[in-house]
């Protein structure tokens, strides 16, 4: 089972019983009983619980928004600490990763750990001013 459950995979028309939409998101019964204790509107109050599609889909987008921290422009984030920090001596490898897209790695100031930050190519000379940037070799995808 993947760890993240994607709204779009209930119809927001229909209405689910707790089995039913645990098998359309892909979680066991009991993550949707979580769900409803943490405060997944439900439409009855008697049993069988049935939950709008379109309730799942707006509970599952809030649930994850509220587990974003955005990067701060001088952070990567750390593996090991599970949160933005600066580089040591804010000093990076940049390895291109498609036509599009860099990553932007170093070492956590905090802990040690690998850090890391996915950019825009195109953004690169604006990560440039901040960090120290090192080209890995043979990079280009």
């Amino acid at each position: 089972m993947s760890k993240r459950a994607n709204p779009m995979a209930v119809k927001s028309a229909l209405t689910y019983e707790i089995g039913e939409a645990a098998i359309a998101l892909g979680k066991t019964p009991a993550t949707i009983r979580n769900w409803i204790r943490d405060g997944l509107p439900v439409l009855s109050s008697k049993k069988p619980y049935l939950i709008s599609g379109a309730a799942i889909r707006e509970y599952l987008r809030e649930k994850y928004k509220a587990a974003k921290s955005p990067l701060g422009p001088s952070e990567l984030f750390c593996l090991a600490c599970r949160s933005g920090r600066a580089p040591c001596d804010l000093v990076v490898t940049l390895s291109h990763v498609s036509l599009k897209t860099s990553l932007l790695k170093g070492a956590c100031s905090h802990c040690g750990g690998t850090s890391t930050r996915m950019i825009s190519r195109a953004k690169t000379p604006e990560f440039a001013e901040t960090f120290n940037i090192r080209e890995s070799v043979g990079s280009e995808p």
